[in-house]
């Protein structure tokens, strides 16, 4: 039997905090929001938009598609699974770029406070590096509604010098809900389709 005095309160709070992510984890099984037809509305005129699974070079992928006033403009193609969420590659253009490694986009779930990854692929001529962490949980009012969600801060870099910063603010099973871009500019989440 477990008395107050055998265990302490010191004890409690990391005890507390470690239930509730694997209560999270648990009770939410599309933690990263990837099912065939859901589909996210900005108010910078963009939505996007989930379809697949696709073959893509013999992998199964799901693809993330940009719209921008309902016509295409790129694609991401993107594998789920248990050790995170990777992409694969992008088309934008015309140009389809292949990313050899995978890129790490998310790490797998839950994510906390504090949680940071790092990942690395060469297109041949220039390396992309994507750089995030987890700084906190922020409270986001937006036209879509009221959000508690983690706010991951990401940073692109290339072998070139070409630096991008991004605050991304991801809600489990929601997904992105606000982007906040290098220059401060904010574009919220107006509509989802779950």
């Amino acid at each position: 039997m477990i008395t107050k005095r055998s265990f302490p309160n010191r004890c409690l709070a990391p005890l507390l905090v470690l239930c509730l992510a694997l209560g999270t984890a648990v009770a939410q099984p599309d933690y990263y929001p990837h099912g065939a037809g859901k589909s996210w509305t900005y108010d910078s005129g963009v939505t996007q938009l989930m379809s697949g699974p696709r073959d893509f070079g013999g992998v199964e992928v799901m693809v993330l598609t940009h719209y921008l006033g309902g016509v295409p403009i790129s694609e991401d193609y993107l594998i789920y699974a248990p050790d995170g969420v990777r992409t694969l590659g992008s088309a934008s253009g015309g140009q389809l770029l292949r990313y050899d490694p995978p890129l790490l986009i998310y790490p797998a779930a839950p994510l906390a406070v504090g949680s940071n990854w790092r990942s690395t692929t060469d297109l041949g001529t220039f390396t992309i590096t994507l750089d995030a962490e987890v700084l906190g949980l922020r409270g986001i009012q937006t036209p879509a509604g009221r959000f508690n969600a983690l706010q991951v801060r990401q940073r692109t870099l290339t072998n070139t010098g070409a630096s991008t910063l991004l605050d991304l603010f991801f809600v489990p099973s929601v997904g992105v809900v606000r982007f906040v871009t290098q220059d401060g500019s904010v574009v919220d989440l107006i509509e989802r389709v779950p």
